[in-house]
């Protein structure tokens, strides 16, 4: 049986995001980690801390794609409501997880498990945790949707494991190509290759380095033979162009 395309959406959550005092990089990486395993992220959204908000973005989220993840809104603070409101968007009860509790009692062993902190063992009813080696302080998830916290190095750690057990999707191919060559010398053609090549998705990347500027080109698609063929294609004309092409 010939294996599909898996889709994806990510849900940023958090007021320090959209207020800019915080770099959001966790969905840079959660596509990263997708695209490696055939899953396309089709869409990223970036909400505030709002019940309602995340309520109606995880419900529409959950039915269009075949996975979904957030990050952020997970801690002991007063304003991490993603579990509570979660738990809402489900229908589901927010109960306090026994086995979350106990990974928090043994962690805080030598110290308080305070109410904020026992907050991180509150999770909708039935969720199924996800590890967390570094804080201990676990994820969940829901049939469809996966619950990481925001910090970058904890949400990666478990995002590394996580992505292992999903179901992969139809792989990408994937070549690329530099040139010296400027997007005004070469678009009409890459333009060409791209309408002779529909399947493909082709992406134009200027970039600068030193004093030097160019381009690079990004071909996907889901059959090796045509992404080579394109790539091909592209390489000898930059070269007549003396374009100095690179493969990738």
């Amino acid at each position: 049986m010939t294996k599909k395309k898996k889709s994806s959406g990510i849900i940023i959550i958090g007021n320090e995001i959209l207020s800019g005092k915080t770099l959001e990089t966790n969905s840079n990486f959660m596509c990263n980690k997708l695209y490696e395993v055939g899953i396309s992220c089709s869409e990223i959204n970036t909400i505030k801390d709002e019940e309602p908000k995340i309520i109606e973005k995880v419900n529409l989220f959950r039915k269009k794609y075949d996975y979904v993840f957030t990050s952020g809104g997970i801690g002991p603070t007063h304003d991490d409501i993603t579990s509570a409101s979660i738990a809402k968007a489900f229908k589901r009860k927010l109960v306090l997880n026994q086995e979350a509790k106990k990974l928090l009692e043994k962690h805080y062993s030598d110290d308080v498990l305070t109410k904020a902190r026992l907050k991180m063992a509150y999770f909708p009813e039935n969720a199924k945790l996800i590890d967390n080696p570094i804080s201990i302080a676990p994820g969940f998830f829901i049939e469809n949707l996966y619950v990481f916290p925001g910090v970058p190095r904890i949400m990666q750690t478990m995002f590394d494991e996580i992505v292992k057990s999903l179901d992969e999707g139809l792989r990408y191919y994937k070549k690329t190509i530099s040139t010296t060559l400027s997007e005004g010398i070469i678009g009409d053609y890459i333009q060409e290759i791209q309408n002779k090549f529909p399947s493909l998705e082709i992406g134009s990347y200027p970039y600068f380095k030193k004093n030097s500027f160019g381009v690079s080109l990004v071909v996907k698609g889901d059959d090796n033979e045509t992404v080579s063929k394109a790539t091909s294609e592209i390489l000898e004309y930059i070269s007549l162009k003396n374009g100095n092409p690179q493969l990738y």
